[in-house]
This record gives structure tokens, C-alpha cells and sequence, in this order.
């Protein structure tokens, strides 16, 4: 055996500890969830990444790992606190991460005998006001098959409940309910509400309710102040807005519940949200007003009219087609004025009308004479309601966005991240990648562009519709990439959408949603739906997906500098199509 030189063998060993230096040491990282999170699903997503050519487990399952080290599953979880443990192995090296997810227990029946209360369902769980003549409903969950019922201090004892049947209450037996109308009460002070039920042992169990009632007085309104843009739903739990409601105007509240006020509308029940309102004092006067007759000024962006009003009132705008037509209601108006005087020359108006509807509601009907509508704003300045209805904007045929203006909105941003994906790419900079290559590509054709956001910043949604109004902008198209609820299946979720809310957009959103398709990107869907930047009337508005960064396959494409570019090309041409399509009318 030859014998190695000294030299030789001290490059070697120089040689081995600088591939040991160099090389670095297995890693792990969990990008969802949070090392202890709170969820009420029977899983969870889990997805992360470790080097390539690692095994990973978790829970001693062996987990799938993607080219680049990605991983994604879903952990089925029991009742209450959950430990999750992940390894990655990769020769003799081994890391190791631990999530603990609490499970809200779901609700199960209980047995009919011995006779028990389950706290977990005990309604009102929060303070409820009503008026004189609302109904108040209760409910209660205990063992089934017994004799419940309610009393509320001061108003009556041993209202009777009803058990509801299983298809009620998605197959659990025993819960309770129980309603009354309220009449002579004692007002603006705490009722306690108690439940007391017999079970099939004949022994008797009682609760009483975290929330209490207050009948809120008959004699004296209550009212408050709107303490930012605040969204009136139509009723005290649901999702989407009926209408905006500014800053500043004072609503009439009748009561409260689920965590809304709500408030008389005249012709019409909104509900607010608790932190949108400042209470008054009472004694405080109701939203009443006189409003004037509209006074008409135009420019070459906007038709306005002006109408004097003595103090900010709720308003709502509805739209139709066929002819176009806009409509103005506002409540607890009076008109004070019927003159109008039409300026010379062509306004773009075909008809309008005044008309009180009811005692205190004023409508004012506009019909336009332009095909399309492009955009309206309404809000209160100096003493006055200003109601501007975009015109239709000069359209070079040969070259459709010069001149136009555009906010580009690049989703999400500073302290909001976003989706991120299992490699760790977060939303808001694939987003704002996708929002200067668009806005770029938009300036290279002429047109105007403003960004929502510079740079990595949190931005609030009523901030990004600000600096575009103030920028007058035409087009306000928001730019986001999906992720997956936290116990939907990461793997299965994918593709591309549009979204509007506003019939005036709904060509929009269309029109761009295939040249998305057309980039591979599986077809999510053309979807209405109700978001604070869709619901935005002043301009023509989208909202677009890429895709979901949760999805291991989809991330790698979001995260490809060229296919970025793509997706600007894309939401480019849909633009276009859509001006060209509004320019021959259809």
C-alpha cells in the first residue's frame, strides 16, 4: 500500500473540514399555523418547508415533501388541546417543531338523564335592547326530553320553551327555545334573563344568561354618531352591506344585538357595527333634515349635482339598465326646494325628478342619457350632498388606455402579509411584483397610473379608495393571490378568479378572467361577491386572484418573476378588451 504524503494528507483533511464548515445544517419551517392557534374544525392545514431529499413526519406520518422541499397536509384534530410534532430527517441530522392547536369542542347532546345545563349554548349570550312590541328570543341547551322555561326581572316568570326538532339544530337534541314580545317594562336599566328545567328525573337545574335585556325608552330616542365610513347591513348577522354610511351622520338606534346596533331607517331596518358609533346623549335629536333641489355643474370627468342640506343623513343609491338610471334616497330628508335650473348645452342627463316618497324621504331620480355607467360618488362637504355621476370618459380607438387614469392596488402590505405559501412567499410582495409590472406595461400605452401603496406599507382599505379618488382615477383594480381556509385541502385548492360586486363591473371582471385562464391557471370562477374595494362606486372595479399561493404547485408559478409579467400581459388585455367592447356599444 502506498503511503500518503504529509502534504496530501493535510489538504485533505483541510479539505473535509471546509465542506463541514460550509455546509448548512438541515432546516425546518412551519409557514402555517402559528405555533399555537385556536380552531373550530375537525383539522388543520399544515405546510412548511426543509431541504430537498429530506423525510418529514408528522405525528410519525411520513409526509410527501415537492421538489424544492415544500409540504402541505391537513391534521385531523381531537377535542381541545392538540399536539403536533414535525421532524425532518436528512442522514444524521434531525430537526424538530411542536404546534399545540386547541379544538373548540363541538356541541353533542347530552343524556337525557341525570338532568344537566351545557353552558356552551346559553342565549342572549351578549346584552340585547329592544323597543316596546320586539320580540326576544332565548335559547338553551341542557339534557333532552324535559320541561323548560324562562323568566325575565321585572317583565314575567315561566315562559314556556319549545325543544327543537333534530333538523333544526343540525341533529342535536336539547336545545330549547323561547320567545316573547315584549311589552310594559321597566326601561334603560339591566333585566337579568334566568332558565330553570325539569328533566326526565324530575330533578330541576337553573342558569342564568350572560346577556341581559334593556327596553330602551318610547319617549325618548336614542341616537349616535357614525365615527368612520361604516358599512348598514340588512340584517343583525348577515354578511354582505346594503350601503356605505358616512362619517359624521347621526342614526336613529332601536336596539341591539349580535353585535350590531340597529337603526330606523324610516322606510327601512339596517344594522351597524357596536364600534362604528358613538352614543349620544339622550334627548339628542333625530336625523331630520331639509335637503334642496339639485344644482347642475358638469366638467369633462364628472356630472355634479349639489343639493343644500342642513345636517348629514343616511343615504342609499340603487342602479338600473334600460334606460340608465340612478336613484337617491335619502332618509330622514325633507325637500325644501323644487327649483331647478337647467344649464345650456348637453348634460347627459335625459330625465331627472324629485319626489318625497315618504314623510321623511327624499328621492331624487336621475336618467341618463349615456349607454354605460362609469362611476358615481356621493358623500357631504360644506353644508351641501354632492352627487357626481362619472361621463364617459374621450377613448383613443387606436391606442384605448391613453389619458385614462388607473389605481393599481397591490393587496395586503406591510404588518399584513397575506397568504403565504409553504415556501415561505408571502402574498403582499407577489402582489405589489404583479402591481408594477401592470402599472409599468400601463404607462408604457399612455396611460396614468397610481399605486394604493409604495413600497411595503400597511395601507387601509379606506386609505387605498382615498388616494385613488383623490387621484380621479377611471379603473381601480386590486391584485391579490389566494390561500386556503385553515383546514381546507391546500392540494386541491387552486386557480384563478375575478370578483365584483356592482353590476356597473361585472364586464370588468369577465373580460379579464380568461386571458388569466389562458396563462395555465386552473378556471376558479367569474365570482360576485361583497368586498369594502368592490363595493367602491366611484370607479370601474375589479378585484383579480392570480392564484393560491397555498398550493405547492401554483406557489412556484406566483413566484416566477416571468410569470408575473404574464399575469400583467394578462390583466392588461382584459382591460383593453373591456374599453374596446364599451366603445362599440356592447
Amino acid at each position: 500500500m502506498q503511503h500518503l504524503k504529509p502534504c496530501f494528507l493535510f489538504l485533505l483533511l483541510a479539505s473535509l473540514l471546509f465542506a463541514q464548515e460550509t455546509r448548512q445544517p438541515l432546516h425546518l419551517e412551519i409557514t402555517f399555523p402559528q405555533p399555537s392557534d385556536t380552531i373550530n374544525a375537525d383539522r388543520i392545514r399544515i405546510s412548511g418547508h426543509t431541504d430537498p431529499g429530506a423525510l418529514v413526519t408528522i405525528n410519525d406520518r411520513r409526509i410527501n415533501l415537492f421538489p424544492k422541499g415544500s409540504f402541505v397536509t391537513r391534521v385531523n384534530l381531537k377535542e381541545r388541546m392538540n399536539e403536533i410534532i414535525v421532524v425532518a430527517k436528512k442522514g444524521d441530522e434531525m430537526v424538530q417543531d411542536i404546534l399545540f392547536i386547541y379544538r373548540t369542542p363541538v356541541l353533542r347532546s347530552l343524556d337525557a338523564q341525570p338532568t344537566r345545563i351545557d353552558k356552551a349554548l346559553i342565549e342572549p349570550d351578549s346584552d340585547v335592547w329592544l323597543m316596546r312590541g320586539d320580540y326576544l328570543s332565548v335559547r338553551l341547551k341542557a339534557s333532552p326530553g324535559g320541561n323548560a322555561r324562562f323568566s325575565v326581572e321585572k317583565i314575567g316568570k315561566n315562559f314556556p320553551m319549545v325543544e327543537l326538532a333534530a333538523e333544526q339544530t343540525e341533529g342535536v337534541a336539547g336545545i330549547y327555545h323561547g320567545i316573547i314580545r315584549v311589552g310594559d317594562a321597566p326601561e334603560n336599566q339591566p333585566l337579568k334573563i334566568s332558565f330553570e328545567i325539569q328533566g326526565m328525573d324530575g330533578k330541576k337545574k337553573r342558569t342564568v344568561a350572560r346577556g341581559q335585556l334593556y327596553v330602551l325608552s318610547g319617549k325618548i330616542p336614542l341616537t349616535g354618531r357614525v365615527t368612520n365610513v361604516a358599512y348598514i347591513h340588512s340584517v343583525a348577522k348577515g354578511y354582505l352591506p346594503a350601503a356605505r354610511i358616512p362619517e359624521g351622520v347621526v342614526v336613529h338606534i332601536t336596539g341591539r344585538q349580535m353585535g350590531r346596533y340597529k337603526i330606523d331607517l324610516e322606510n327601512r331596518v339596517g344594522y351597524i357595527d357596536l364600534e362604528d358609533v358613538r352614543l349620544l346623549p339622550w334627548g339628542s335629536p333625530l336625523p331630520r333634515t331639509k335637503i334642496g333641489a339639485p344644482q347642475i355643474d358638469w366638467d369633462k370627468d364628472w356630472l355634479r349635482l349639489t343639493m343644500s342640506i342642513e345636517r348629514p343623513a343616511p343615504f342609499f343609491i340603487e342602479q338600473s339598465e334600460s334606460p340608465l338610471q340612478l336613484q337617491l334616497q335619502v332618509m330622514g330628508a325633507q325637500q325644501s326646494s323644487h327649483w331647478i335650473s337647467y344649464p345650456n348645452g348637453d348634460i347627459d342627463i335625459r330625465r331627472l325628478s324629485l319626489k318625497q316618497t315618504d314623510e321623511y324621504v327624499f328621492q331624487l331620480n336621475v336618467e341618463l342619457a349615456q349607454e354605460n355607467n362609469w362611476g358615481y360618488r356621493c358623500f357631504y362637504k360644506d353644508g351641501a350632498l354632492h352627487f357626481l355621476i362619472r361621463r364617459r370618459p374621450f377613448i383613443n380607438p387606436e391606442n384605448p388606455v391613453e389619458n385614462l387614469i388607473f389605481a393599481i392596488d397591490p393587496g395586503h402590505g406591510g404588518e399584513q402579509t397575506g397568504a403565504v405559501s409553504p415556501l415561505g412567499v408571502m402574498e403582499k410582495d407577489v402582489n405589489r411584483q404583479w402591481a408594477e409590472r401592470l402599472a409599468d406595461l400601463l404607462r408604457q400605452n399612455g396611460a396614468r397610473v397610481m399605486l394604493t401603496r409604495e413600497g411595503d406599507e400597511t395601507v387601509s382599505l379606506p386609505q387605498r379608495i382615498k388616494r385613488a379618488e383623490t387621484a380621479n382615477a377611471l379603473f381601480f383594480i386590486s391584485l391579490h393571490n389566494n390561500g386556503v381556509t385553515p383546514f381546507g385541502n391546500a392540494l386541491a385548492a387552486r386557480g384563478t378568479s375575478t370578483y365584483f360586486t356592482l353590476s356597473q363591473n361585472r364586464e370588468l371582471s369577465w373580460a379579464i378572467y380568461p386571458h388569466m385562464v389562458n396563462l395555465g391557471l386552473a378556471p376558479y370562477g367569474r365570482i360576485y361577491n361583497s368586498y369594502y374595494v368592490t363595493n367602491s362606486t366611484g370607479f370601474l372595479t375589479t378585484l383579480v386572484e392570480g392564484g393560491f399561493l397555498t398550493n405547492p404547485d401554483e406557489e412556484l408559478m406566483l413566484a416566477d418573476a416571468d410569470f408575473i409579467k404574464q399575469m400583467a400581459e394578462a390583466v392588461y388585455q382584459g382591460v383593453v378588451d373591456f374599453i374596446n367592447s364599451r366603445i362599440k356599444g356592447k
